[in-house]
């Protein structure tokens, strides 16, 4: 029998695979690329977070324009802010313009979600083959991103947290949303942000009037805005344009034809101008900058909120002032009446009842190095000298019931402190005449009478009324206030206290601002006048009544006796520091101004009437005349009455001829009963519209016929017309009182104590 034996070979040893060798390396990198990739989305996690918190809700985003300050009849005064910026809604803008921008910044703009993968990949391949970096593949939302919320620092983390801003907006926002935010956002150089802006810097119209080579000119720029902007280098300008064109053709925005057309279109691009506006009213502006910043005191708003500021100033009143101060003061320095370097001055117009500031200058030259944007209409406390006697007499007609033929006291005055010393008030011409009527007092502007009303109505009490018409400067109660002798008051306190008188007693708060509106309208802030009553009807006329005197027969009669209407005031301090005049025609416009040495050196032979009523005249000529232009009513269809068909009349319950009454008369007690013309308040004339009848102590009596109204004066038998200087006789007619002569210049020519503190 035979054995079967199974023979077992050993195996050869086998070589190690490579491949294990290998897997192990796939193996590593495979966990490698996955950390990496991981970290990767992490890191965009991350910044996707991070960005989100700590960014502004993108929702809440609009493009920062600049604030702007109209006057009252629209004209664009000055702008706040730092960007010169209009925004416009996105159907305002042609459609060539969106079609060009996108063409040229981002073709693929209505397909991608904010990034444009193709976009940046053609672009990596194009710098690779350049060998250099020409196109970035930025999307228009990206840009939007990265000009609203980023720098423009070229960083890779920069381009992440662009990326995911643009990844937001594009959620929260619509393509043409997008698309309008964009064109009012990006900068198209010479100082312009946004189309509209741009459109103006360069062609000078609004964009939606742009025809199509303007479109594209424009949408070509924000590529390299300055080294393009065709103030610079038209030509380049030009190229970039045609390049766009050609673009908008590729994509079929527009046809070969149209094309050719624009491309042989020659640009009509208008002068650059200044990016920020030079202020038309530079002192005014100045004051609603002010004003604003007090209001709203956070920036944003103010100078990137694009606020809408309609002030209360009349552009063409505010032109009439800067011309009639600028005149004024030069006429002063040639004469050497103030200083050539120091002498300067303000003026301010306050309409009565509303208390709009229609015109303010707040000195000769805004542009001088040393002190021009200093603003003497609204900081400067100068004493006001006898503008001042309008708070004693109101207060003494108010309280004590006066009228305007109250006689007063003259005469030499000595007040005595108590502890031995005294003070005597002095007029200026040395002399001191007996007793008068306040009236003949306020228009010649004497001294002693003054003070002597003051004393008996009290300091208190004449403080109280400064106070109640408006003035909020300190007043110190003692003798010498009562004819200006006070540490300082503004101009503008000064004309807001006298529309009082030209509004029937009613104040209301001087304000530059009517109107503030958002950029699209929206109503911030709408100020309505309140008028409120300070004083009685009775005395304001009573008031209105001795200013018209200080004109047709008193300091400023010289000067503007022809001007219907015109009341007012003159003032000069001790040794000729201030000089004033403040007047007004009433329910129209209130005007204060006022002229002296900054330094608070004496001026020399200057007056209130002499300095300030000249340059009072050629502002209210002109403002007057805009006032009536803009107040204009319907015309009255009634019949005109003439003499003939219906004889003037006294008043309403006195119906006899003026033709058949005397001018003057004299009583059975010795006191004279005057016919006086209600405009020019002197002895009414055949020619006068109207009159009344007033009754004044002998002596006090007015001896001039009325200088407004014909020549022949009432009543040929009546009065003592050898006396009354009427031209209509042969007589000359009563000069106004001279220059300085115990009026004026003499408002305060006294040396007070030295208890008394008085601000030279």
């Amino acid at each position: 029998m035979s054995t079967n034996r199974t023979t077992f070979k050993a195996r050869k040893p086998q070589p190690r695979r490579k491949s294990s060798k290998l897997r192990t390396l796939v193996l590593y990198m495979q966990i490698g690329l996955l950390l990496v990739f991981g970290i990767g989305i992490g890191a965009i996690c991350g910044t996707f977070l991070s960005v989100s918190r700590v960014l502004p809700k993108v929702t809440d985003y609009s493009p920062p324009e600049v604030t702007k300050i109209y006057s009252s009849d629209n004209v664009l005064l000055a702008t706040v802010g730092e960007e010169n910026r209009e925004v416009v809604k996105l159907e305002e803008i042609p459609k060539n313009l969106v079609n060009a921008t996108v063409a040229i910044e981002d073709s693929r703009f209505y397909e991608h979600g904010g990034v444009d993968f193709r976009g940046i990949a053609r672009a990596a391949v194009k710098n690779i083959i350049g060998g250099k970096i020409d196109e970035g593949g930025s999307t228009i939302t990206q840009q939007l991103a990265r000009n609203v919320f980023l720098t423009q620092r070229k960083t890779i983390s920069r381009k992440m947290r662009e990326a995911v801003l643009a990844v937001m907006i594009e959620r929260s926002y619509t393509k043409t949303k997008i698309l309008e935010l964009y064109m009012n956002q990006i900068f198209y150089g010479s100082g312009a942000f946004g189309v509209q802006a741009a459109s103006k810097a360069y062609f000078g119209k609004e964009v939606k009037d742009l025809d199509l080579s303007e479109c594209a000119m424009l949408a070509g720029l924000p590529q390299a805005p300055t080294r393009l902007s065709p103030h610079r280098n038209v030509e380049a300008a030009i190229n970039r344009r045609n390049i766009v064109l050609a673009r908008m053709q590729d994509l079929d925005y527009i046809t070969p034809e149209k094309r050719a057309k624009a491309k042989a279109e020659d640009p009509r691009i208008v002068d650059l101008k200044p990016t920020k506006y030079r202020s038309r009213a530079p002192y005014f502006t100045d004051y609603v900058k002010e004003y604003l910043a007090d209001k709203y005191s956070y920036d944003d708003m103010i100078y990137r909120g694009g606020l809408h500021v309609y002030t209360t100033v009349n552009y063409r009143m505010q032109e009439s002032a800067q011309r009639a101060l600028a005149a004024g003061i030069r006429r002063a320095r040639a004469s050497g009446q103030v200083s050539r370097t120091k002498g300067n001055g303000a003026l301010i117009s306050i309409e009565p009842g509303t208390g709009y500031i229609r015109a303010m200058v707040g000195g000769a030259d805004y542009t001088d190095r040393e002190a021009g944007e200093f603003n003497r209409a609204l900081k400067s406390r100068r004493q006001p000298g006898s503008a001042f006697k309008a708070f004693v007499y109101t207060a003494a007609v108010d309280s004590l019931g006066w009228d305007a033929n109250h006689v007063v006291l003259g005469g030499r005055y000595t007040y005595s402190f108590g502890d031995g010393r005294t003070w005597s008030p002095k007029n200026y011409d040395g002399k001191y005449p007996g007793s008068m009527t306040i009236k003949k007092a306020v228009a010649n502007s004497v001294n002693v009478p003054a003070v002597r009303t003051a004393m008996q109505v009290g300091l208190s009490t004449v403080v109280r009324y400064a106070h109640l018409l408006g003035i909020k400067s300190e007043i110190e109660a003692y003798p010498a206030m009562a004819i200006g002798g006070i540490r300082g008051i503004s101009p503008i306190e000064m004309a807001g206290a006298y529309t009082v008188f030209a509004s029937e007693g009613m104040y209301a708060e001087p304000t530059p601002i009517a109107k503030i509106t958002t950029a699209d309208g929206a109503i911030i802030e709408d100020i309505i006048p309140k008028p409120r009553r300070v004083i009685s009807e009775r005395t304001a006329k009573v008031m209105d009544e001795l200013f018209r005197a200080v004109v047709t027969q008193g300091t400023a009669r010289r000067i503007l006796s022809g001007f219907p209407e015109a009341r007012g005031k003159t003032g000069t301090t001790n040794n000729d520091v201030d000089v004033w005049f403040i007047g007004y025609v009433p329910k129209k416009l209130v005007t204060a101004v006022w002229v002296g040495n900054d330094n608070n050196t004496s001026m020399r032979n200057v007056s209130g009437s002499g300095v300030c009523a000249p340059i009072w005249k050629d502002y209210m000529h002109d403002a007057i005349r805009v006032y009536n232009d803009t107040h204009r009513t319907a015309p009255s269809h009634k019949p005109k009455d003439t003499t003939a068909q219906k004889p003037r009349t006294e008043n309403r319950d006195n119906a006899t001829p003026r033709d058949e009454i005397n001018a003057v008369e004299e009583t059975d007690n010795g006191a004279v009963r005057i016919k006086i013309c209600n405009e020019s308040q002197l002895i009414a004339r055949r020619a006068c519209p109207s009159w009344h009848t007033e009754t004044f102590a002998k002596g006090t009596e007015p001896t001039a016929f009325c200088n407004i109204h014909g020549n022949t004066p009432r009543g040929e038998g009546g009065g003592n017309p050898a006396n009354t200087g009427d031209t209509g006789n042969n007589t000359q007619p009563t000069p106004a009182p001279a220059e300085g002569a115990g009026q004026d210049n003499g408002e305060m020519r006294m040396t007070p104590p030295p208890a008394i503190p008085i601000n030279h």
